[in-house]
């Protein structure tokens, strides 16, 4: 049985996680909070196998108590779920000791299969779907720079000039969602930054010199 504690301050998103992850065979959720106070506490007493943190929370956000839990050595599968994340929150949460971070807007079987791979030892690094140690989707990706075509359509609009934010308007796609994709593209191109990224699209031949 692996036990789950959950921590969310939005009493629907709490109440859904909760009946989600009740539902699953071979999962118990044996507390649920509505601050990171709460969190950590449940987590001290109860030693779960997965908590399900959500990164901004009242008096204690969610990289706090990862430190914390850090610094008592508490050992638990954490699965950071946010709105919204940028680079710098996503490196900040692994270096805390994160196992996955997972956007609210995915789906309910993203945060499950996350979970799941996660107590399993892999590390969710990807954020939108994909774990490390999945086989990769060929057919998915953009041969040259091993890209998804989402990604690829990103940092062609970002490389062109637009704003993360405008880029993510046309694509559809809200803009912390694009701020992951963009991580994932630096990450996968090894670049640092935007001129970086233009001089390795041109490279490939996906942008005009």
């Amino acid at each position: 049985m692996i036990d789950v504690v959950i921590a969310d301050d939005h009493p629907i998103v709490l109440a859904g996680l909760t009946q989600l992850f009740r539902q699953q065979a071979g999962m118990r959720v044996v507390a649920t909070c509505v601050n990171g106070l709460e969190a950590l506490d449940a987590v001290r007493a109860q030693r779960p196998d997965i908590l399900l943190l959500d990164l901004n929370m009242p008096k204690l956000d969610g990289l706090r108590v990862l430190r914390a839990l850090a610094a008592e050595r508490i050992v638990v599968t954490t699965i950071v779920l946010t709105a919204e994340a940028d680079a710098a929150d996503v490196d900040a949460a692994r270096a805390a000791g994160a196992r996955g971070i997972v956007l609210k807007e995915l789906s309910a079987h993203h945060v499950i299969d996350c979970a799941r791979r996660a107590h399993a030892g892999a590390e969710w690094v990807e954020f939108l779907g994909r774990a490390r140690d999945a086989a990769p989707q060929h057919s998915t990706r953009d041969d040259s720079l091993g890209l998804t075509p989402r990604e690829t359509e990103l940092a062609t609009l970002v490389a062109s000039g637009l704003k993360n934010r405008d880029a993510a308007d046309r694509l559809g796609i809200s803009e912390g969602t694009a701020k992951i994709h963009l991580y994932n593209v630096y990450k996968k191109l090894g670049v640092a930054n935007r001129v970086e990224l233009v001089l390795r699209l041109r490279t490939a031949g996906l942008v005009e010199s």
